[in-house]
């Protein structure tokens, strides 16, 4: 008993009465007499550490750390899918904006290829896409545009060289060319010069006209004096009052004349026999010629 009180006493617990023991062990605290001996079953004498000679060292207890969990690894980022349908769209509405204004072979040629782009985008529409339906009439819509495209270009007329000069035949005034049609009478250009300039206008050579008539228009911009007015009989036979004014010079095919009288009024110019009724005519396809 002498060791357990040693022992308490190494131990440093305060308030320890004299000839007491008290060992602390297991959790348990016992307070013993010194006269009386104790049988601790299953319990040992333990050291401090820290004290005197014990000789032994305290293990220090660490917390058991969690395991650490793996970063997540991020999903790739699925890459954009192609919107077939709606620029299949694109193309046809570009290609609608190029026929509008196709004047030539080559321009229709553009609106083909547009077309066909279109064509080949809606056929790639894949099946689980909304637009699917549509895009099957759409395919089939756009083939018959681009076939009447394709018409067009193939019906342009190519471009030929301008036909090389004639020689002048002898008694020849002038030769007007024909630059088109219109219900059968030929259109010409002729300049007319006034206060306010030279300019051209297409015409119409009208052999049944016996006196010239221009547009207001026309008299505007080349700036006829207006200096009477005048009756003429109209197409569909009534008579109607016209304003009268001169023209400095009036120019058509090699064929001069001046300070003419002209009728103002219609929405067509056309050019009388006043102009032309001395000469004999020749009328071709092309050209128109005066001669003596």
């Amino acid at each position: 008993m002498l060791e357990l009180g040693v022992w308490a006493m190494n131990t440093g617990l305060g308030g320890a009465r004299p000839g007491v023991a008290v060992m602390k062990r297991c959790g348990l605290t016992v307070i013993m007499p010194l006269g009386v001996m104790v049988l601790l079953a299953g319990c040992a004498r333990v050291p401090q550490g820290g004290g005197e000679g014990s000789g032994v060292s305290p293990v220090p207890v660490t917390a058991a750390s969690e395991p650490t969990s793996p970063a997540p690894i991020p999903s790739p980022t699925p890459a954009a899918q192609t919107n077939y349908f709606g620029e299949a769209v694109n193309r046809a509405t570009s290609a609608v904006v190029l026929g509008q204004s196709a004047q030539s072979s080559a321009d229709w040629q553009l609106a083909v290829g547009r077309w066909q782009q279109a064509v080949d985008l809606m056929r790639q529409v894949p099946s689980g896409d909304p637009n699917y339906t549509q895009a099957q009439a759409k395919v089939q819509e756009y083939q018959q545009n681009l076939a009447a495209a394709q018409r067009r270009a193939d019906d342009q007329p190519a471009v030929t060289a301008a036909p090389a000069p004639v020689a002048t035949p002898h008694g020849l005034v002038a030769q007007i060319p024909i630059q088109e049609r219109r219900g059968g009478t030929p259109v010409v250009s002729v300049t007319l010069q006034g206060q306010r300039g030279r300019h051209s206008f297409p015409m119409l050579f009208d052999t049944g006209a016996t006196g010239t008539l221009i547009t207001s228009a026309m008299a505007e911009e080349v700036g006829v004096v207006i200096v009477g007015s005048t009756q003429a009989k109209i197409a569909d036979g009534s008579i109607v009052d016209l304003p009268i004014g001169y023209v400095d010079v009036i120019e058509v095919g090699g064929l001069r004349k001046t300070s003419m009288t002209v009728a103002i009024g219609g929405s067509v110019g056309l050019l009388g026999q006043d102009v032309y009724g001395e000469f004999g005519i020749a009328m071709g396809s092309h050209v128109i010629n005066l001669h003596k």
